[in-house]
């Protein structure tokens, strides 16, 4: 709009310009605090924030004053400053001057005014309080809200009305609640759905927002009418209403209404650095009350806004210009000092000498101090010979209203790309956040950091899950019995820790069954067996433990762990057991450590290094007792397996139905790291010289593990199988049970009708035991070696088996058809020396601390009267102070006929009372010691 326009909308008189600089004075909104121009004395802010209450005294001419000084904040550089022109004399019947109802009509009016949208998105003002209030006043009042208050006091009408007026104002409840959508959600979804999202959700919502919206809990803690009586919100509410506010204080209600409409422009202009839009606001808003005087509201309208300042002492965004014929008298009245001010005074002297007043009576909390009256000329018509020059003299360089630019950081432009930029941060932080939660579970087998076995996991770089669970966690294994395993055995742990609480004084001891095959990539559930059956025993051990009440029985808990395939993660495994040892001293020792390997000498190193005893099931390789003092082992060694294989095959040449030549060809694996496997071919070649057996020694290549090169040249085991088909010896098999399957099929694939002699060392009971395995090549005999008689039975006849029909009935329905290949009771037995050297040292020395330590010198005691005599046989250490396995220990030959169940050829050893095999080596004497 052209400057020339612009000026011919305003309202020409004498002094008009220092009007216009007034008002722009007072519209500014500064950068910092809230009043303009804050009075300073010695460099310090004093006084009170507050903006006047401008009363411009015109004569007849106000209504075309209020229009021009209207134009003139409408067309505000670079926006409009938000404001209402109220025509107090709009020529309705008038209602009394101090009515609430006239105070309420006007302020509904600038409610109104200031909630256009034509003041941009920065400059509209919600009245959120004042409209409660403004609603509450009218409920009840003819053709108003729908309230109906009786004198039966049923508060229910107003809820409903105050749900209604609730759901009126969201779209979403608006949206649900009509009669077209509420047809059609009901027909369309099932009925609780609709009645959740039309009826259960919006009332619970408004239930929520009655207590904790913020109109409402401020109408219960403004200062007047009392609201806190009767204490309720609804009660305080239903005094507001019509007809019931009628018998209230007219003064305190008409406060209240204009607090709650001030405390509306409050909270728009309120600074926080999280809402930008309030630094926009650059402009106060202005109320242009048109023909105020004592016949209308105008006057008790600016007196109650100037007590609810004086009362509050709250600073309010709002600029009231008075435009009348006159002031109200209690503005002039008492400013004899300097009285009305004509614009022939400067406007920066008029308003400093408003503020100096203001700073010096303001605390007086009266009204007149509010004051700023101002005498306007009379307005200049275009016909008058000096309209033009006083127009262009000092209206035209005033008549453009400059407000300030907001802050470079809260324009609408920079918070966007700061609210993008957040955005981005938060979503870059959230990404970052996911990675590397997505890492910590693909490096701790699949947990989120706050699963409880997850500290004490890690995901191998094989894809195995290796680490001790405590918590129920199943290693990812494929096998559903194994898992049944596991769970039982974190069950039993709960009861024991609940025994312990309840018997605080009975030992509470901690063992870690440490594994190598319980999670591996591409392995079968049958292969997974023998790892599952050392377990089982191992629980039931615990479970019949956990039934003893004695005050020397210790209660047990077992944490099963895996170390991988191979062992080949032993050591690290260790590592988390020197941590978990240090926040647990109840744990005393280990049991399990599969397979003889070198990856199994550095585990067993690496324990000793942490101070824990162990106790292994299945290890049989002569060198594993020389790695640690605190090595023990419930199996006997390759030598004594050796001795008794020569001593069987020496007992078939002679006695045998196929009598082989007295010539033997030992096949072993290739790999260096195969410690078992080395070690037994070894011994055995040794003892089957001695016995005049003509020997040949063969390897093999076991295959590789995925993306691994081959450890030798030499053959794979199916290929050396075939090869053995027409050897006239008998064949000693002394690998892994995985290889020696390979090798039955190359044997059936060239000589199934008439197989070699075969004995196999205690590994390929792993493969009897399974029997859809074993049942692969049904036409092909062949011996091997076991830890246990090979027999077993779910019943009452031993410890074992009853524990383990209880826990594992569905083990017992396979009894028929398996050997359960002993390792059950070597889990158990390795178990079960743990718990009676726990129990010596509670009777010996009760006050004994139950360390890692105490209890292997407990262990290396076990001989003679205190001999264990366990279910895979006696297990003593023979009087010996550096005898780490077991004395005599029981070794049977299993006898494999087509796919039938393993038949004991014979047994040497000590079980019970019973008496070894005539062909076995003699029995070793005790040692006194």
């Amino acid at each position: 709009m052209a400057s020339n326009e612009l000026d011919s909308n305003i309202p020409v008189f004498r002094g008009a310009g220092h009007l216009l600089r007034l008002i722009a004075d007072l519209v500014r909104r500064p950068r910092r605090r809230e009043c303009p121009e804050p009075v300073r004395h010695r460099g310090v802010a004093q006084g009170r924030e507050g903006l006047p209450v401008l009363c411009l005294v015109s004569g007849e001419e106000h209504t075309q004053l209020a229009k021009g000084i209207s134009y003139f904040l409408s067309h505000a550089d670079p926006r409009r400053v938000p404001h209402c022109l109220h025509d107090l004399q709009d020529g309705s019947p008038p209602p009394p001057p101090e009515s609430v109802e006239a105070v309420r009509h006007t302020l509904e009016r600038l409610a109104q005014g200031f909630a256009r949208s034509v003041h941009g998105s920065d400059g509209r003002v919600r009245f959120r309080r004042f409209g409660l209030v403004n609603w509450l006043t009218q409920a009840g009042a003819t053709g108003a809200a729908p309230y109906s208050g009786g004198m039966e006091g049923n508060d229910h009408t107003l809820l409903q009305g105050l749900r209604e007026r609730e759901f009126r104002r969201r779209r979403l409840f608006g949206l649900l609640r009509s009669p077209e959508t509420e047809l059609a959600v009901d027909g369309t979804v099932p009925w609780w759905v609709w009645l959740f999202a039309v009826h259960v959700f919006p009332l619970a919502w408004f239930r929520v927002r009655r207590g904790l919206g913020r109109e409402y809990r401020w109408l219960l803690n403004q200062p007047y009418l009392a609201p806190r009586d009767p204490g309720t919100f609804i009660g305080f509410a239903e005094r507001l209403t019509a007809p019931h506010h009628q018998v209230e204080d007219p003064e305190q209600l008409r406060k209240l209404m204009v607090n709650a409409f001030l405390e509306d422009l409050r909270v728009a202009f309120r600074r926080r650095i999280w809402r930008p839009r309030t630094a926009r606001r650059t402009a106060y808003c202005v109320a242009l009350l048109d023909g105020a005087n004592a016949g209308n509201c105008g006057y008790p309208l600016l007196q109650t806004i100037i007590d609810v300042r004086n009362e509050t002492g709250a600073f309010d965004p709002l600029l009231v210009i008075s435009c009348g014929a006159e002031p109200p008298a209690e503005g002039t009245g008492i400013r004899a000092d300097w009285g009305h001010h004509s614009l022939w005074e400067l406007a920066d002297r008029l308003y400093g000498g408003w503020r100096d007043t203001f700073l010096h009576q303001g605390r007086a909390r009266n009204r007149a101090p509010w004051y700023l009256p101002v005498t306007v000329p009379r307005l200049l018509p275009p016909s008058d010979e000096s309209y033009e020059l006083t127009r262009r003299l000092e209206v035209a360089q005033d008549a453009r209203l400059r407000i300030p630019e907001p802050p470079l950081w809260a324009r609408r432009m920079v918070s966007v790309v700061a609210a993008c930029g957040v955005l981005v941060a938060l979503l870059g932080a959230g990404g970052l956040v996911l990675r590397r939660e997505s890492n910590y579970r693909d490096a701790h087998c699949g947990l989120h950091r706050f699963e409880g076995d997850a500290e004490t996991l890690r995901t191998a770089e094989t894809g195995e899950c290796i680490g001790v669970a405590r918590n129920g966690f199943t290693f990812h294994s494929p096998d559903p019995l194994l898992n049944k395993t596991l769970r039982t055995i974190y069950a039993q742990n709960a009861r024991a820790e609940e025994a312990h609480r309840a018997a605080p004084e009975r030992p509470f001891v901690t063992l870690v069954h440490l594994s190598a095959l319980l999670s591996v990539s591409g392995k079968s559930t049958g292969q997974l067996a023998y790892g599952r059956e050392a377990l089982q025993g191992a629980a039931s051990a615990q479970s019949r433990q956990l039934r003893s009440t004695g005050a020397a029985e210790p209660i047990l808990r077992i944490f099963p762990a895996n170390a991988g395939s191979g062992m080949r993660f032993g050591t690290r495994v260790v590592g988390i057991l020197a941590g978990l040892q240090q926040q647990d001293p109840s744990l005393v020792g280990v049991t399990g450590l599969d397979q003889s390997r070198e990856a199994t000498n550095r585990t067993i190193r690496k324990l000793t290094a942490v101070g824990l005893p162990m106790v292994a099931t299945t290890l049989s390789a002569d060198s594993l007792v020389r790695q640690s003092p605190m090595y023990f082992q419930v199996s006997p060694q390759n030598t004594r397996e050796a001795a008794v294989a020569a001593a069987y095959a020496d007992h078939v040449v002679g006695h045998g139905a196929k009598k082989p030549a007295r010539r033997v060809r030992i096949i072993s694996s290739a790999d260096p790291s195969d410690t078992y496997s080395r070690t037994l071919s070894d011994d055995v070649a040794q003892r089957f010289r001695a016995r005049g057996f003509t020997v040949e020694k063969t390897s093999f290549t076991p295959p590789p593990p995925p993306g691994a090169d081959p450890s030798s040249d030499a053959p794979g085991p199916g290929t050396v199988g075939q090869r053995s088909c027409s050897y006239p010896g008998m064949v000693f098999f002394a690998g892994r049970s995985e290889d020696f399957e390979s090798l039955l099929g190359g044997i059936n694939e060239s000589c199934n009708s008439d197989p070699p002699t075969l004995l196999g060392g205690d590994d390929v009971a792993r493969l009897a035991a399974d029997a859809e395995r074993r049942q692969q090549y049904p036409g092909i005999p062949y011996d091997f070696l076991d830890f246990t008689l090979g027999s077993a039975r779910c019943d009452d006849t031993s410890e074992l088996y009853a524990e383990l029909g209880r826990l594992f009935p569905e083990e017992c329905a396979q009894v028929a058809s398996s050997s359960l290949d002993g390792h059950a009771a070597l889990g158990f037995d390795a178990v079960k020396l743990y718990i009676n050297a726990v129990k010596q040292l509670r009777e010996d020395a009760a006050q004994m601390p139950l360390t890692p330590p105490a209890v292997w010198h407990a262990i290396s005691g076990v001989h003679g009267d205190e001999a264990l005599d366990g279910e895979s046989g006696i297990i003593s250490f023979g009087g010996d102070v550096d005898r780490q396995v077991p004395l005599d220990k029981l070794l049977s030959v299993q006898h494999i006929d087509g796919a039938g169940k393993p038949t004991q050829a014979g047994f040497c050893g000590r079980v019970g009372g019973q008496k070894q095999s005539s062909w076995c080596p003699p029995l070793e004497a005790e040692k006194d010691r």
